[in-house]
């Protein structure tokens, strides 16, 4: 009999995030969900990023093409995801040391609330990523792999930790925010069971909050910024330009985050989101660049270690449950 393999991922706008169980062990993985067309790719790959052939195309994935080429769609059912998702699967594999042939792979991946709601769209996706029930054909790194994706789970995003523990989240009401890199999506839990009516979500994700700011600081210091040079202030909290860092860009950069998180708690009160229940959970990568707004607004809310992986945790349990 076959060992079982379990793989959930979480593939976002903004990063690809994946874990693997197998044997006992975890097996972990995390590279930005970016993607170009190349061709004759002869430079050499660097860590997280990835030389993807796929019908008869090639493309390079992860964290060496620019932050120009970010997709910013809503929709989840095209191919840099596809992509992210076969390259999660057989990175996994390899670290595990393992062949497709000697297990039984159970995949969980995720889709937005919207979608996850929607029966057709939601079996849509699947069939998109199973692609079709015919074998996968891929290489990465120049090297070979064929594979099948058969009856994959498909988990909605905002779930949090809250399948992680469920004997101590069943004891509780909580809400979710979770801050991504295109969307929020907010979801109230009574014990481990969601709210069909509090799952939504806004188009307020980082990738919102780096427009306006690009859009602050160019009228503050009348300066050109690149998306490259976002993503880079963003993370540092400072602007420098000509190898001094401008005092004055903390400021605005301070403002421009307060009031991003504010559009997100404004979006949820106006879909009816009190904020009464007995935990409040902040989870998302999202939630690492807002972690000091977070805590000046809800001093008693939890966010959560590493809430980048939080959402993919749980799908990694809901497949461990569903098929152990």
């Amino acid at each position: 009999m076959k060992e079982h393999a379990f793989i959930a991922i979480d593939s976002g706008k903004y990063a690809t995030k994946a874990l693997m169980e197998y044997k006992g062990k975890t097996y972990i993985l995390m590279f930005r969900t970016k993607m170009q067309e190349v061709t004759d790719l002869g430079i050499d790959i660097q860590p997280n990023s990835y030389k993807v052939e796929y019908d008869k195309k090639e493309y390079l994935i992860g964290d060496m093409v620019s932050e120009n080429l970010s997709d910013y769609n809503l929709n989840k059912e095209s191919l840099i995801h596809k992509l992210s998702i076969y390259t999660a699967v057989v990175e996994l594999m390899k670290q595990a040391n393992v062949y497709f042939h000697n297990v039984q792979l159970h995949l969980a991946v995720n889709v937005p609330i919207s979608v996850y709601k929607n029966k057709t769209l939601k079996d849509s996706f699947k069939d998109y990523i199973e692609n079709k029930n015919k074998s996968i054909y891929i290489r990465i790194n120049d090297k070979a792999h064929i594979f099948n994706l058969n009856g994959i789970t498909i988990c909605f995003e905002g779930m949090g930790l809250v399948y992680t523990n469920t004997h101590e989240y069943s004891k509780h009401s909580s809400a979710v925010i979770d801050i991504g890199g295109l969307n929020t999506t907010y979801c109230v839990f009574n014990g481990i069971q969601p709210e069909f009516n509090s799952m939504t979500v806004s188009h307020f994700g980082i990738n919102t909050l780096k427009s306006k700011l690009e859009q602050e600081l160019v009228q503050t210091f009348n300066l050109n910024i690149s998306a490259n040079d976002l993503e880079q202030i963003i993370k540092n909290g400072y602007f420098s330009h000509m190898g001094k860092i401008n005092e004055k860009s903390q400021e605005v950069i301070q403002k421009v985050k307060k009031n991003h998180l504010d559009y997100i708690l404004n979006y949820a009160k106006q879909h009816d989101y009190t904020f009464n229940q007995d935990k409040i959970f902040f989870t998302g990568g999202g939630t690492l660049l807002l972690q000091e707004e977070i805590q000046n607004a809800f001093p008693n809310a939890t966010t959560v270690i590493n809430p980048q992986f939080s959402n993919v945790k749980s799908f990694l349990e809901i497949i461990k449950v569903k098929y152990s």
